[in-house]
């Protein structure tokens, strides 16, 4: 089927972006209400940190596909997950055709479906794309096609620090997949996610990164939201800030990493260059925030925001930025 000759009633129809369940929801369906509630109004006690970090954990490994977390719930066993993944996988490779008539861009979109998932959360180049012989014309339209779809989103590199926030689609961008759930699964990182000590130290900190894209994208509905990363256009820098949100006219640079402050250099950098002075680092601690100073003597507010709290950035940012 060729979706190009497909008739619409334009004018007619309200667009809504269907997005993986966030981790509230899968919270919701979890039966934890009592949890989902502090979640949702920020007043997790100190006490019970560990625990919803422990839940998190679990959503990390389950994801956000409604079917998946329907098997998952049956036993709180992830292998129980696996045949919903794998299914998954194949009705994703089997679609393809549906939105291209052409055999040479099927096999270019199978080749990333197949090949693809072990680049989440890193920056790629279209030209041999994931170790294959495709041109980086066939490869770029290829995942246009996915895109569309919204199996996938490339995020691509911004070095504004103000709005708006103009994205450079010159740049190499980051690949973010839909679920983290299938990432894990595909990347054969499930062990890892479940057994060590913080997330941020899994697969080079890319998988708490891509659980993070996933939960800012969930924030918003629309069909236009997308997100973006910064990097420095000093010559010379490699100055890089996992992503920046806008919020009140302001662009707020969120870090994903654990360790000392003085270790967020490129934060630092970001915020020499800002007019505002609130930055945000996901991490596995409790929520807290701290005055520091960068080497060139600006004092900012980083706020310590843990893993489980990044769906409610718009309350939290709400009670910091003035």
């Amino acid at each position: 089927m060729d979706v190009r000759k497909i008739s619409f009633p334009v004018g007619r129809v309200q667009y809504m972006a269907l997005r993986p369940c966030t981790f509230t929801e899968f919270l919701g369906a979890m039966g934890e209400a009592m949890d989902q509630m502090l979640v949702e109004t920020i007043e997790v006690p100190e006490i019970i940190h560990q625990r919803l970090m422990s839940r998190f954990r679990e959503f990390m490994l389950c994801g956000g596909m409604p079917a998946a977390i329907v098997a998952y719930l049956q036993n709180r066993d992830i292998l129980s997950v696996k045949d919903t993944f794998e299914s998954l996988l194949l009705s994703y490779s089997d679609d393809v055709e549906k939105y291209t008539a052409s055999a040479s861009m099927t096999k270019v979109i199978r080749s990333i479906l197949s090949n693809g998932w072990n680049c989440a959360a890193e920056t790629i180049a279209f030209e041999g794309f994931a170790g294959t012989n495709y041109r980086s014309r066939e490869m770029s339209e290829a995942f246009r096609i996915i895109s569309k779809a919204m199996l996938l989103e490339l995020v691509y590199p911004t070095t504004c620090e103000q709005m708006p926030i103009m994205t450079n689609m010159r740049k190499r961008p980051k690949l973010l997949w839909l679920d983290t759930g299938l990432v894990n699964y595909v990347a054969g990182i499930q062990r890892d996610v479940f057994s060590v000590a913080d997330v941020s130290d899994v697969w080079r900190g890319r998988i708490a990164e891509h659980i993070v894209g996933q939960e800012l994208l969930a924030i918003s509905n629309d069909v236009s939201a997308h997100r973006s990363y910064w990097r420095s256009d000093r010559i010379g820098s490699e100055a890089e800030v996992d992503f920046v949100y806008p919020y009140n006219g302001l662009v707020i640079p969120i870090e994903v990493k654990s360790g000392h402050n003085a270790k967020l250099k490129s934060l630092h950098q970001f915020m020499d260059a800002t007019t505002h002075d609130v930055a945000v680092r996901v991490w596995s601690q409790p929520l807290s925030v701290d005055d520091v100073k960068t080497s060139n003597g600006k004092t900012f507010r980083l706020i310590n925001l843990p893993f489980y709290y990044v769906g409610q950035l718009e309350k939290v940012l709400g009670k910091y930025v003035g």
